[in-house]
């Protein structure tokens, strides 16, 4: 169970850009030896993992942090992963507190992929250069965010154009 649980939270239920073919046989196997359905079992997983309505803006902003050294400084990635919408209301607090964390941090540049995970969509929530956001991803940032319809992977989709631009 913990196996499968495993595949399923890397893969995100298999829908990741990471997801290989690998992946689906060893969730195949597992599934079949633990004798429930991946897919309910992801999602139950993920729902229970996902509350995060009463989570601290600061808190969330630093979630999953991974950090990159760029030419300018430093670039800075956080993940929150959503069942739903569950963040969409907060986006103005967490735009606050992205931009106060990068401050403090003295990136260069910091973001905030709020990804729902059913939807398959992100919110990526902006602190910086809005026109280095822009240009990585070719769509407007408007009050600090940037839609990203399709995108879940910070290391496939959203890592590398960011990375390309600054």
């Amino acid at each position: 169970t913990m196996l499968l649980g495993a595949v399923l939270s890397d893969t995100v239920i298999l829908n990741s850009p990471t997801t290989t073919d690998r992946d689906q046989v060893a969730i195949d196997y597992l599934e079949s030896v633990v004798g429930v359905d991946h897919e309910a079992f992801g999602r139950d997983m993920f729902e229970a993992g996902s509350d995060v309505a009463g989570a601290a803006a600061e808190t969330l902003v630093t979630r999953d942090c991974k950090e990159y050294e760029v030419t300018q400084g430093s670039l800075t990635i956080a993940q929150v992963e959503t069942v739903g919408d569950a963040l969409g209301t907060r986006l103005p607090e967490l735009h606050d507190a992205l931009e106060v964390f990068r401050t403090r941090g003295g990136h260069t540049f910091s973001a905030l992929m709020v990804t729902d995970i059913l939807k398959k969509h992100t919110h990526l929530v902006v602190a910086g250069d809005d026109h280095a956001a822009e240009r990585a991803f070719g769509s407007e940032v408007v009050s600090g965010i940037v839609e990203l319809p399709g995108v879940m992977s910070r290391k496939k989709q959203v890592a590398p154009p960011l990375l390309g631009v600054l």
